[in-house]
């Protein structure tokens, strides 16, 4: 599961036509982590709580918001000055505005799920060679994150070593950051926009590796 505790930075609610040229009402709200990262947040008529969260959401600017993200899609964004640039988009659920009183929780992405795979790659930096970690992590719905950490995390040294033995052991870890390129294929399929997740705090406790 990926939770998210951070803050609206706006939102409302669209008309949008469906492939079946009806018209359904999307919530689309922005919200922020105390790091700056934005998410564009997503919920569908066909959650149980859309029609709760409706009448709400474009009075929730500047609320503390906490929910859980059921899954998520990267394409490609067309804007009004003619650019095209790969934009994700995070369907949410069960979410929440804890009220002044309730403690605050720290704010930032959260995941909890297991590993499906992961390595470490030769890298070259501007300090000479190293490595890349690259895990693939599942949550209990299937979503896939593919998940980065970089040579300048303060884990990624105890990471290294045993990052290609996780495989299918539980995981716990913060998402830092999150940057969007477009992956390009051997086979001959066409670019693709993809989404990759910089993760730090990493937990596997099989492998007794733990955030202090």
């Amino acid at each position: 599961m990926m939770s998210f505790f951070g803050t609206v930075k706006n939102g409302g609610v669209f008309d949008v036509k469906g492939k079946d040229g009806s018209s359904k009402q999307l919530i689309s709200f922005t919200s922020v982590d105390a790091l700056g990262n934005t998410l564009s947040c997503q919920m569908w008529p066909d959650d149980p709580q859309h029609a709760q969260l409706a009448p709400v959401i474009a009075s929730a600017r500047r609320q503390r918001v906490q929910f859980e993200i059921a899954g998520y899609s990267v394409r490609m964004r067309v804007f009004k000055d003619g650019r095209t640039e790969p934009q994700a988009n995070f369907i949410v659920t069960n979410v929440s505005f804890p009220g002044t009183e309730q403690p605050a929780t720290q704010s930032g992405m959260y995941f909890s799920g297991t590993v499906k795979g992961g390595n470490a790659f030769d890298i070259k930096t501007k300090n000479g060679p190293s490595k890349l970690i690259s895990l693939t992590a599942i949550d209990e719905v299937g979503n896939s994150w593919p998940c980065q950490m970089w040579p300048d995390d303060p884990q990624h040294t105890q990471l290294v070593s045993v990052i290609a033995s996780a495989r299918r052991q539980p995981v716990q870890l913060e998402v830092v950051n999150y940057s969007l390129r477009m992956r390009k294929f051997t086979d001959g399929r066409a670019d693709q926009p993809q989404v990759n997740f910089i993760v730090s705090r990493v937990s596997l406790p099989s492998l007794n590796v733990s955030v202090a």
